[in-house]
């Protein structure tokens, strides 16, 4: 089933997937790997090590997957994968171990077979922005930039604390009780009921 039958719009990932491999079923890529080595040179000792240990489990976990062995007298280590869609990788095992070469059989098994491509931005979109895009600074005062820390500028947006509050009212309580020359005298007369 394809990609157009299950509604799935075309993305980035839907695009390069090869035949959009595992939205109905997956496939694996890797068709063929050749494993070049020498039976006596010491730069092969690690290839030598994982077929002894490790290349059975390989071929039976992996049954779409051919496994060649092919010895060669005095060269050096190589690994070659091809895969369905007709790229072959070619990977040189001097001097590794039976486990830098159980990592690359690995990785070869789940390539898709694709050359790897740069990803100059950091994010893929169907709409991009004719705006550029967001970044930390982007609505920031400039005058930021130059500040000395520890500042003691406050944020506009802050919060009054509780301390803060009853601070300004205890202030303004204050400020009201001093009147004016003559005021003190009016008010009370006029609590006593008194008319000017």
């Amino acid at each position: 089933m394809s990609s157009l039958g299950l509604m799935l719009r075309n993305t980035f990932i839907n695009k390069n997937a090869p035949l959009n491999n595992g939205v109905g079923r997956y496939i694996p890529q890797l068709a063929r790997i050749t494993l070049k080595f020498c039976k006596s040179h010491g730069s092969s000792q690690g290839v030598r090590s994982f077929i002894e240990t490790d290349i059975v489990q390989f071929a039976q976990k992996n049954p779409g997957v051919v496994v060649y062995m092919k010895p060669r007298r005095h060269r050096s280590p190589v690994l070659v994968a091809e895969f369905l869609n007709g790229e072959r990788y070619w990977q040189s095992l001097h001097n590794y171990s039976a486990e830098e070469v159980a990592g690359f059989f690995d990785l070869y098994r789940g390539h898709s077979g694709h050359e790897y491509s740069d990803q100059f931005k950091q994010t893929y979109s169907e709409n991009p922005s004719i705006q550029g895009y967001w970044n930390p600074t982007t609505n920031k005062d400039p005058t930021d930039a130059q500040t000395k820390f520890p500042t003691t500028k406050l944020p506009f947006d802050r919060d009054q604390t509780a301390s803060e509050i009853l601070e300004k009212i205890y202030q303004s309580q204050k400020s009201s009780e001093s009147f004016p020359p003559g005021e003190e005298e009016k008010l009370a007369s006029r609590r006593q009921g008194e008319s000017s």
